[in-house]
């Protein structure tokens, strides 16, 4: 954990709140907590918590740095003394299995019964969470109630859907939201990182212009790569003369795909199953809809993480549209099912239904969809179950809804509501990738980022998929492109130091970034794990 400095006053810790991309929404909430602080502390008030939770969609480091704040100003008020700490998946997953195990289990020693979490200040990162959210709030609020003595930081990194936060209502009253980068945002996140690595910029210079109208995680991945040219060619000021030397072949946007729907689909790896059951219903479709009986479009995809089923629902709303079957070929609107979840009486219906407009003419993708089930606390998903189901059927001719989620949870969705049945047409199971089309989507990723690949790479990627695959909810594909930014990183890190200029990713590259990512050793004598 890094070392924070507190010997700050109020005015300094929140200061640095001005030099935090994307917090400016986040400026006045942190002021009323820090104040908050301060009247605690001398007996003024007293609403019962300091936790907070951070709703952070862009994956930006916005919210390590808030976080970093909020220590600051616990460590102050002497409300921590520690360190803060990030939870891990199976701490937050098992909390109630280890109270079990301790109740059961009277053989066990006193201080493997007693074990305690040391630190004041705890992190549950969703990131953390293996991409399945649903139901861990209950998990949550029994550490919270648990460990009061404690304060608790959530992160909710998704973008879409995420954590049910009225579940937090009697924990958690301090609730910030991180937006989206703005253009000025960028700009200064461009400028704060080129000076982390003693590079400056002139403002007037291109390259912050071209850069902050990119998508955030664009900027991130290509400003790391202008550092690294910098370095090799000895620049320390960026202007708009030596510029082409360290973005060479950048500044041009890569040309759009001249592909057709089938094209694209084709190109994808693996999924071999899918695909040709894509190409039947297409069919199926088409030869209805020329008999003049136009059949329903709605699907549900079942699967794993990571295995597609977003692109491939991109691919159908393109499909739709060459074959005019759906009028809107730009029109793909993806959700969270919980986003469809108002949180009052009556809103569930008018949010659907807000959703499904966005989305005729075209496809409305709800992905994790089995978290709409209908649950014992309220009527809200049933709600939205009944308005989804009405909607799909008044719509028919010019909308497709497609549900996506786990396979068995799905089918507890569709059991839900007799309603399903006779709307959706199609299930499309989609299988997880083999280790040999991990290796391809990897070196795919690598030619779309102008990188190249040693040819000693493969055994030890595909060692390492045969291994990532045993984990519980393995992503698949994102999994892949986890393990990718890693090994950029790793990748970076040893050019900067050898002083070299290439964009090679090495073996070298691959077994540091494991080595990062999992508690595992990579054998020197041959290729493999130790597990």
């Amino acid at each position: 954990m890094q070392k924070l400095n507190v010997e700050n006053n109020y005015e300094e810790i929140l200061s640095e709140i001005d030099n935090i991309c994307g917090a400016k929404e986040c400026k006045e909430v942190i002021e009323s907590y820090a104040m908050y602080l301060t009247l605690k502390k001398n007996r003024k008030i007293d609403i019962g918590t300091y936790n907070v939770i951070i709703k952070n969609p862009i994956e930006s480091e916005t919210s390590q740095q808030i976080i970093d704040v909020i220590w600051k100003l616990l460590k102050i008020n002497n409300i921590v003394s520690t360190k803060y700490r990030y939870l891990s998946e199976e701490e937050v997953r098992n909390e109630q299995k280890k109270e079990d195990d301790k109740s059961n289990n009277k053989d066990k020693s006193q201080k493997q019964k007693n074990k305690k979490i040391e630190e004041d200040m705890l992190i549950i990162d969703s990131k953390k969470l293996g991409g399945r959210l649903y139901g861990t709030e209950t998990k949550i609020v029994d550490m919270m109630r648990k460990y009061k003595d404690k304060v608790f930081i959530l992160v909710d990194a998704e973008r879409f859907g995420g954590w049910n936060i009225e579940d937090f209502d009697n924990f958690i009253v301090w609730k910030l939201n991180i937006h989206e980068f703005s253009k000025k945002d960028k700009e200064k996140y461009i400028k704060n990182f080129l000076e982390k690595n003693s590079i400056k910029i002139d403002n007037k210079c291109m390259l912050l212009n071209t850069l902050s109208n990119k998508e955030y995680n664009k900027v991130k991945e290509e400003i790391l790569n202008i550092v690294i040219r910098s370095k090799a060619h000895e620049i320390d000021k960026i202007n708009n003369e030596n510029i082409k030397e360290i973005y060479c072949g950048k500044l041009n946007l890569k040309k759009e795909s001249n592909k057709t729907a089938i094209q694209e689909l084709d190109s994808l790896i693996g999924i071999q199953a899918v695909k040709r059951q894509v190409e039947q219903i297409i069919n199926y479709i088409k030869v209805n809809k020329d008999r003049g009986k136009m059949p329903m479009l709605h699907m549900c995809f079942l699967g794993n993480p990571g295995t597609g089923k977003t692109t491939v629902a991109r691919i159908f709303g393109k499909m739709f549209a060459e074959q005019n079957i759906l009028s809107d070929q730009n029109k793909f609107v993806e959700v969270h099912g919980r986003d469809l979840i108002a949180k009052y009486v009556g809103w569930t219906a008018a949010l659907t239904k807000q959703k499904i407009n966005e989305a005729e003419g075209g496809v409305l993708f709800i992905d994790e969809a089995y978290s709409l089930t209908p649950t014992y606390k309220n009527g809200f998903e049933k709600e939205a179950i009944a308005t989804l189901i009405k909607e799909m059927e008044d719509k028919r001719d010019n909308l497709c809804v497609i549900l996506a989620g786990y396979t068995e949870e799905m089918y507890e969705l569709l059991k839900s509501n007799p309603g399903f049945e006779s709307r959706i047409q199609f299930k499309v199971q989609f299988p997880d990738y083999t280790e040999e089309e991990l290796y391809e989507i990897f070196k795919l990723m690598a030619k779309e980022d102008n990188y190249k690949l040693s040819g000693k790479i493969k055994n030890i990627l595909i060692q390492y998929f045969e291994y990532d695959k045993r984990k519980e909810n393995f992503a698949n594909a994102r999994e892949v492109r986890n393990l990718f930014e890693k090994v950029k990183f790793q990748q970076a890190d040893r050019v900067i130091k050898n002083g070299e200029n290439d964009r090679l990713i090495k073996k070298c590259d691959i077994e540091n970034a494991i080595k990062k990512m999992e508690p595992i050793e990579i054998k020197k004598s041959k290729i493999g794990f130790a597990i």
